[in-house]
């Protein structure tokens, strides 16, 4: 990072999800003075760790991908090296349900060839994928970008549920520019998938980076919320709990933020300001100096989801839990998204001779049912999972957590929405943005676009 002239320069970072948090210790460390303000009465955001039986229950993100140095150096930063476990090798294992059955994701040349994963017609059109020409650089939607290079079937079975277990999305919707950005460079820069990952390879190694296929996945003994635990104990007083920022205004060479906490109101004046709270939680607070762009900006969608942990014993299980778990193609007309066995990728995530599996339901295919009461969203549940896995008996602990806006969605035209944030940045100065609305909304990416904001605001303050 870029030596700053920090001293005194006063911030507020709006939000203590991970991203926030993450600027806050970066800023902090380099000699900014931080303030953080979180709307909530906990850090973390939808990253929730809970036990309870013997169980270790991961009720939002349950693992992270190993991508970058930056994030690597974090966890080494944190003292967090010895918490950190990477999934054991039976979850490189991945299903997807196609005509009512688990079929493994074909992970080398010969598996592909032989799996019935897909037909002999959708295997020999993925031979045509390299003497495609490339699309003419317009925003275009993943289920049309994928139909173009690769075919119905692959964008069936293996993008449609990838787009769930990612994104709790629709590829029909999803813009590929914004949500993909590496495939569609990887098509715009070499002109094919094949060719682009082939040759791509070389240049992520010069930066450091890992693509997401070949990532490590890891979690930490105590779960994921110990992630950002770790970082608000590091800060201290430096974060403020239930104090909501309401509206964002100019303020002499500065930026005014008018809070409201334990009831009562009031405004702080700063050098800067960084929000990372949800997108569409913006637009109320950049309504007074974007009001335009507050507007777009409120249209993003969150799709609920719900995550229903449940807990058996091993014998009431049918089928050997030999994977990460299962997606399921929008075609298969099931009513969860897909499970991941949770017990069979990290240790002590379940007691002794019991197994634990967590399922997802709703999203934007059906955001209806990520809402629903907790006896029919126990009731749907295990009639997929029966349906899939095999169950002999009802479940021996369930846990249930809905989250009625749960992801953000890079819907078509949403690269104008990313702009959007880089152009406010320039037009209001002192005013940045970091979180999961926008470079990605995995873990790591989250880290990595505060990693980017902070370097932002360390070049704009350079000595």
């Amino acid at each position: 990072m870029t030596k700053t002239n920090s001293k005194g320069k006063r911030i507020a970072i709006v939000g203590a999800g991970i991203s926030g948090l993450c600027c806050a210790y970066w800023l902090d460390k380099n000699g900014f003075d931080v303030q953080v303000f979180e709307k909530e009465d906990r850090v973390g955001g939808s990253i929730i760790t809970e036990k309870e039986n013997g169980y270790l229950i991961d009720l939002g993100p349950n693992s992270a991908l190993e991508t970058s140095d930056t994030l690597r150096e974090l966890i080494r930063e944190l003292g967090l090296e010895d918490q950190k476990v990477y999934g054991n090798q039976a979850s490189n294992n991945r299903y997807v349900v196609r005509d009512g059955k688990l079929h493994p994701i074909p992970m080398s040349p010969p598996k592909f060839l032989k799996t019935k994963l897909f037909s002999t017609s959708a295997k020999l059109r993925l031979l045509k994928e390299p003497f495609i020409r490339p699309t003419d650089g317009q925003d275009i939607s993943l289920a049309d970008f994928v139909r173009y290079r690769l075919g119905e079937e692959f964008l069936d079975y293996a993008i449609n549920p990838f787009v769930a277990g990612v994104y709790a999305g629709d590829p029909e919707n999803l813009s590929t520019q914004a949500a993909f950005p590496k495939l569609y460079a990887l098509e715009q820069k070499y002109g094919s998938f094949i060719k682009g990952t082939i040759k791509g390879a070389r240049e992520r190694k010069k930066r450091g980076e890992v693509s997401k296929d070949r990532a490590k996945l890891f979690s930490f003994i105590d779960g994921m919320q110990i992630f950002p635990d770790t970082i608000a104990a590091k800060l201290g007083e430096k974060i403020t709990l239930n104090a909501e920022v309401e509206v964002l205004n100019k303020h002499n060479n500065g930026l005014e933020i008018e809070i409201t906490a334990d009831g009562d109101k009031k405004s702080k004046t700063f050098d800067l300001v960084l929000l990372s709270a949800p997108a569409d939680g913006l637009a109320k607070i950049l309504g007074n100096l974007a009001f335009q762009e507050a507007q777009q900006i409120e249209k993003t969608e969150y799709p609920p989801v719900a995550v229903v942990f449940m807990g058996f014993k091993q014998d009431k299980i049918l089928r050997e839990l030999d994977g990460f778990g299962f997606l399921i193609p929008k075609i298969e007309n099931k009513q969860i998204l897909g499970s991941i066995w949770s017990s069979n990728i990290f240790p002590k995530r379940a007691p002794e001779g019991y197994a634990a599996f967590t399922t997802f339901v709703g999203g934007t295919r059906q955001p209806e049912n990520g809402l629903l009461p907790d006896d029919k969203l126990e009731e749907i549940v295990l009639n997929d999972l029966n349906d899939l896995v095999g169950l002999n008996g009802k479940p021996d602990f369930i846990k249930i957590k809905k989250w009625p806006r749960a992801i953000p969605q890079y819907t078509m035209g949403y690269p104008e929405i990313q702009k959007m944030y880089s152009d406010l940045e320039e037009q209001i100065p002192g005013l940045y943005f970091a979180g999961n609305f926008r470079r990605g909304i995995g873990m790591s990416d989250s880290v990595l676009s505060a990693y980017e904001t902070v370097n932002r605001i360390m070049e704009a303050n350079k000595n």
